[in-house]
């Protein structure tokens, strides 16, 4: 039985959210990157917040944090290849939604057609965790296709092969270093 077990993962890799792209705006466009922390953040029906955690460097907290506003879409399996585009270049650098289909939101923000789900939101509150913001979202509009599955972590990295996930991997690894000397932590740790 052992050949069908599943590779051992750590056990924090388990609290990764459905694969997102959480998109903003400003005067010059909009733009959006892919985001992995997002989480549900309220036991109201209607208060629906989420907690959404974006790190300092990238493009689109800059946006956020100017705006007030987001869009967060959750990719379907289909949609793996949003990945490499919205989550490996910068939107500084390069005008990321060039040749894709997306739709913007009432305020701007872009959203991605053949998602799992797609929101509106706006910031309510944000705590600094050094390297990254977590921003407290008010869900303003929500749809969902109920017959289309999220796009895991997991999934994703099957779905797109070795060679993405190493390439991931050393784009992480060259931003910890950074990362570590800004973010929050234990005194002494």
């Amino acid at each position: 039985m052992t050949g069908n077990k599943p590779p051992s993962r750590d056990i924090l890799s388990e609290f990764w959210a459905p694969v997102c792209a959480v998109g903003s705006h400003d005067g010059r466009g909009p733009n959006a990157q892919i985001c992995v922390s997002v989480l549900g953040a309220s036991v109201v029906p209607e208060r629906p917040r989420l907690l959404v955690s974006l790190w300092k460097s990238n493009y689109t907290h800059e946006l956020v944090t100017g705006s007030g506003t987001l869009s967060i879409t959750v990719l379907s399996e289909a949609q793996a290849g949003l990945v490499e585009v919205l989550g490996m270049r910068s939107g500084r650098r390069y005008d990321k939604l060039a040749g894709i289909e997306f739709e913007l939101d009432d305020e701007g923000d872009p959203t991605f057609p053949g998602a799992a789900g797609r929101m509106a939101g706006a910031v309510i509150d944000s705590m600094d965790m050094g390297d990254a913001t977590s921003f407290l979202v008010a869900v303003r509009a929500r749809e969902r296709d109920s017959a289309v599955a999220p796009l895991t972590r997991w999934r994703m990295n099957e779905l797109l092969g070795p060679g993405f996930v190493e390439q991931w991997a050393q784009i992480a690894a060259a931003r910890a270093p950074h990362y570590r000397t800004q973010m929050s932590w234990l005194e002494g740790g």
